[in-house]
């Protein structure tokens, strides 16, 4: 049994997001004596979703003026609860904001039920309120409509690089479940259709959709076709209606997600119809936006007129602004701030959710050469804990409160699996739940991370997959370290972190030595490194070569040769190893390395006529002095000198950022360099979109730069 004390200690760290006001009484409660009174009066005057908790040694008593409210005070008795005594205390909370959202993206990779109602159980139980739910997209369509039973037929499968199926949808009677499952924990789900871009899916399914009305294979990369809806024709409002009184049926939330976000208007430029649509409507280019800009507003306005047909509002990605925002519409402001300022400048609802101020949490929680691959950019945890959803410019204006509320995303092209999505989404879901909820003046970085121990131990409790910081070396992290007399090695966590290390290549437990300080290694050595949590728990171990090399020589002059050496040979490989001994090469060729990424030309849309390759170059490159220098490249191979297997090993793996940087002690002089690329998609990652240059950087230096051949 944990004293007094101890159970008022938890009581201060253990609750998320933090109240607008906790004093602690004195004493503590049995929760299995104690006579609990909870009332709900609307004339309360208590805030909606607010709540008063008062806990005396013999009764729990709480009051609000929404049943939400009632809900939320049973939430931070959970949290205050330690086995069954609960501190004493008085409280009084309401949120900052009405919208503490959070998205879901089951195109990229398609989620379960089981799977969505287990992230609307736990963040429910932090007081996030509303569930973006992203059903359609260019890689999948996951809305059954009974109407156009092709677009999950069709459009909720597709056919990888690989040959494998990736697919899945949900039924109308899965949705219905889902939304009262949801609505029991007072999560408000919100739908999203996209239009008028990222609508593959649907064109597949019904190629009547698009401007070309060309018959689409499957599509399986990541990023933004062209090929999109065709915006002139009224056989395609038509059909958004249909879907529409299909989805407001199941989905009793005011709010229907548009999309409208990334919309390629190269079809529309060459497209008769929306071009007589631009036409007839007197859609005329000017200074700010394009005809084909004002030609997207006119669908966005036609859009919002057929959800306020079946009594819903319009919300859209902030690229709804171009060409002029249609009168109800709230804008989820996602490319930066800038388009939230101006739609609440306007008077228009908004919602924060900037992809690179920490809304993003499919970006990276430490650094890319250790963390597992993402879309890029990074938000840290503390970066997202932040993060204000009121801009000062619209503080000062006095238009603050057209800030509806703050969302994180978090999109799923690297997330392949459940534990992916969760180990992206907490803790940093956590700090959003306290940015959403918690004033100003109530935020501590410092309290935030001793209560989101609390919460994290309760994620193990739930088999819910977390993110630990890995350890990360000072300057940059490789898991391949060369020395010739001696080098140190620093560590950092990307948030403060108690690291816990051995020297003897065996795994690290709570109790191995703590890394307090730079140490210096002089014999071949395997670091192994991993941060422990203040309850005991190992984050992901790092596992490190340290090796002591000789230097290697250069080439002598006469061995060596000017330029680059190329060849190709066609076909769709996922690895070297599927480049058979019968492959018919071909010479290329090159100026330089990035150039084997370019022997054919990137197209979005990933027609079938696209001619995979793959290709290997091989030259010369000049070292300035005797040193250790460090290499990075997300080629599939790259070899070096006569060392006879590839000392960077892409291969088979997703090249979206290289875990394989290599450190060589190399003397003055010419040295060889062989690379191999291939031209496929790995993972939804199109590699023909890499730089296959090769970076170097002298061992210490912060800066990389491509390899020159010599010439």
């Amino acid at each position: 049994m944990k004293t007094l004390i101890a159970i008022l200690a938890s009581a201060i760290i253990g609750v998320i997001p933090q109240p607008v006001s906790m004093r602690i009484t004195g004493g503590s409660c049995n929760v299995n004596t104690a006579r609990t009174v909870f009332s709900l009066d609307e004339k309360s005057g208590i805030p909606a979703e607010g709540y008063t908790l008062e806990v005396t040694p013999d009764c729990i008593t709480a009051a609000a003026s929404t049943e939400a409210g009632l809900f939320y005070a049973r939430k931070t008795l959970d949290q205050l609860r330690y086995g069954d005594r609960i501190p004493c205390v008085k409280i009084s909370d309401y949120p900052r904001f009405a919208w503490r959202g959070f998205h879901v993206d089951p195109c990229r990779h398609f989620l379960g039920i089981d799977d969505i109602k287990k992230q609307i159980d736990i963040l429910s139980q932090y007081k996030l309120n509303t569930f973006h739910w992203h059903l359609t997209d260019d890689q999948g369509w996951r809305i059954e409509i009974k109407k156009y039973p092709r677009l999950t037929e069709v459009g909720g499968w597709r056919t990888e690089f690989d040959g494998s199926t990736h697919g899945g949808y949900y039924t109308q009677d899965e949705i219905r479940d889902v939304v009262a499952y949801a609505a029991e924990r007072f999560v408000t789900v919100v739908p999203e259709i996209e239009m008028p871009g990222h609508s593959l899916a649907a064109i597949r399914a019904y190629p009547w959709l698009s401007c070309t009305k060309e018959e689409i294979s499957t599509f399986y990369t990541w990023g933004s076709p062209d090929i999109v809806l065709c915006a002139g024709n009224d056989s395609t409002y038509t059909f958004l209606e249909d879907v529409i009184s299909e989805v407001a049926e199941l989905f009793p939330g005011e709010y229907i997600h548009i999309g409208g976000d990334e919309c390629q208007k190269t079809k529309w430029r060459s497209c008769p119809v929306c071009q007589a649509r631009i036409a007839s409507e007197g859609l005329k280019a000017d200074d700010e936006f394009t005809a084909e800009e004002k030609l997207q507003s006119y669908a966005v306005r036609r859009m919002e007129g057929i959800l306020a047909k079946y009594g819903k509002k319009l919300i859209g990605w902030d690229e709804i602004l171009e060409g002029g925002l249609s009168e109800g519409a709230t804008v989820m402001s996602w490319r930066g701030e800038s388009g939230g300022i101006k739609a609440a400048s306007a008077g228009h609802d908004v919602v924060m959710t900037p992809s690179k101020a920490g809304m993003y949490f499919d970006h990276f929680q430490g650094e890319s050469k250790v963390e597992p691959v993402t879309i890029g950019n990074l938000n840290t945890l503390g970066k997202v804990y932040d993060y204000d959803p009121v801009p000062e410019e619209l503080k000062a204006r006095g238009k603050g409160g057209y800030v509806r509320g703050v969302q994180c995303n978090n999109w799923s092209e690297y997330m392949y699996k459940p534990w992916q999505r969760e180990y992206m989404l907490f803790p940093r879901a956590f700090a959003l739940a306290e940015i959403a909820w918690t004033p100003l003046e109530r935020k501590n970085f410092d309290s935030f991370l001793r209560r989101m121990d609390e919460a994290c131990k309760r994620l193990d409790e739930a088999g819910i997959t977390y993110h630990i910081p890995i350890p990360e070396q000072v300057g940059g992290s490789c898991n391949s370290l060369a020395f010739t007399d001696s080098v140190e090695v620093a560590f950092t966590t990307s948030r403060p972190m108690t690291m816990v290390y051995t020297l003897d290549d065996t795994a690290p437990t709570p109790a191995s030595d703590v890394y307090r300080n730079p140490f210096t290694i002089s014999t071949d050595t395997w670091i192994r490194i991993a941060a422990t949590t203040s309850y005991g728990k190992l984050g992901p171990e790092r596992r490190i070569h340290v090796e002591k090399q000789p230097v290697e020589p250069a080439s002598a002059p006469e061995d060596t040769w000017s330029g680059l050496r190329g060849r190709r040979t066609d076909g769709r490989f996922g690895g070297w190893d599927e480049i058979g001994e019968d492959a018919e090469w071909q010479e290329v060729q090159l100026g330089a390395l990035a150039d084997l990424a370019k022997l054919e030309k990137f197209d979005r849309n990933m027609p079938d006529s696209l001619q995979f390759y793959a290709a290997e170059a091989e030259g010369w490159f000049e070292v300035p002095e005797d040193d250790i220098y460090r290499f990075s490249s997300d080629c599939d191979l790259v070899w070096f000198d006569s060392f006879p297997l590839p000392l960077i090993d892409n291969d088979g793996k997703v090249k979206r950022f290289s875990h394989s940087d290599i450190e060589l002690a190399l003397s003055k002089g010419l040295h060889k360099i062989k690379v191999g690329f291939i031209y496929n998609v790995a993972g939804g990652w199109n590699s023909i979109r890499n730089k296959t240059d090769v970076l170097i950087r002298k061992s210490g230096d912060d800066k990389w730069k491509p390899i020159i051949i010599h010439q």
